[in-house]
């Protein structure tokens, strides 16, 4: 298929170690097997454009993990939205027929409330982002989430150990939960087999996309 002028964007959101980035892969390669054009935008992606990479002070996620501890909320969601907006950017700029997005803005609002940052202010911070004309919400529990974690950053464990990890992630899938209610968001079992997902995800896509 040649590149439309306006693509349908697809957002797999959920919180920490529910699957997300398995998904906007594996969601990918089976519209691209279709003949589907596709772009993929997560939050990492500015690091990985050599044009961009070249001017940024940090060298990699390490670095920018760093950098985000000493923030506030306030200051870190717009730091970290800028960093979302850089990847929808750069996504679109390959004019694809689908966009799939990986998080987007909403776990990174829904991680700085949980931080202490006041939703009011942070939601007015993302008042700029275009609604997704899909989000699909993985939900796992954050004991789920433990599980599945090898390494856990700092940042996603509200800078605590295991035990805050826990409580952190649930502050964070509550604020979650509010958006998919308030967005409509469709919720999906983040436990549920893989290929299941993605053949799901794939087919509530309405660009010939088969079940």
């Amino acid at each position: 298929m040649s590149p439309i002028s306006t693509p349908f964007v697809v957002c797999i959101a959920g919180g920490d170690a529910s699957g997300k980035s398995t998904q906007v892969a594996a969601v990918a390669k089976t519209l691209r097997d279709q003949g589907i054009s596709t772009a993929e935008a997560g939050i990492w992606d500015a690091l990985d454009d050599p044009v961009i990479a070249a001017r940024l002070p940090f060298r990699d996620r390490d670095e920018v993990f760093g950098y985000l501890r000493v923030l506030r909320p306030s200051s870190r969601a717009l730091f970290l939205f800028h960093a979302v907006q850089v990847a929808v950017e750069l996504a679109a700029a390959a004019a694809p027929e689908v966009i799939l997005l990986n998080a987007y803005w909403y776990k990174y609002f829904a991680t700085e409330v949980a931080h202490g940052g006041d939703p009011a202010a942070l939601r007015a911070h993302a008042s700029g982002f275009a609604a997704p004309d899909l989000t699909c919400y993985l939900k796992v529990s954050p004991g789920t989430a433990l599980a599945r974690k090898i390494e856990r950053s700092d940042y996603e464990s509200g800078y605590g150990d295991a035990e805050k990890f826990l409580e952190f992630q649930q502050q964070s899938q509550t604020v979650l939960d509010g958006l998919s209610r308030e967005l409509g968001w469709h919720e999906l079992d983040g436990t549920a087999e893989p290929g299941i997902l993605t053949r799901t995800i794939a087919a509530a896509i309405p660009i010939g996309v088969a079940p």
